[in-house]
């Protein structure tokens, strides 16, 4: 598996060169990803999410941003919750952390990392959560 999400990893730097993740890749951290234009209080957050056991059969679910994100009315957008622990853990940076409720259904890994779900089609959904549109 460490392999695999080695080479994901790589596919995410491509569109997001500041990618960071931990020792055991077992989550990953985008300290600038770029939010919808005009929908949340600023331009971007930090953004980490857990890579799970079982991966890539078992794909990541919810994601982490900063704690101080709102709506650019000041509400609180759907499935955030203010907390550094999701259903699926809890954040591994400090800070003050809030977290979307994000379930990327289908998920569908092959064994071509290119030909299915990976960490990058995982970002890709997590914009589509953000603009407040449903998994696809």
């Amino acid at each position: 598996m460490h392999e695999r999400v080695k080479h994901e990893i790589d596919l995410v730097r491509g569109k997001y060169p500041k990618v960071e993740h931990g020792d055991d890749l077992s989550w990953v951290h985008i300290p600038d990803f770029l939010l919808p234009s005009a929908r949340f209080n600023k331009a971007m957050t930090a953004l980490v999410f857990l890579v799970p056991p079982g991966y890539p059969q078992t794909g990541p679910d919810n994601f982490f941003v900063e704690g101080d994100l709102r709506l650019q009315d000041g509400s609180t957008a759907p499935g955030f919750n203010q907390s550094g622990s999701s259903g699926s853990g809890t954040c591994p940076l400090s800070g003050t952390w809030g977290w979307f409720s994000w379930h990327p259904n289908p998920w569908r890994p092959v064994a071509t990392i290119e030909g299915g779900d990976n960490l990058l089609t995982f970002l890709r959904s997590v914009g589509l959560c953000l603009q407040g549109k449903e998994s696809s």
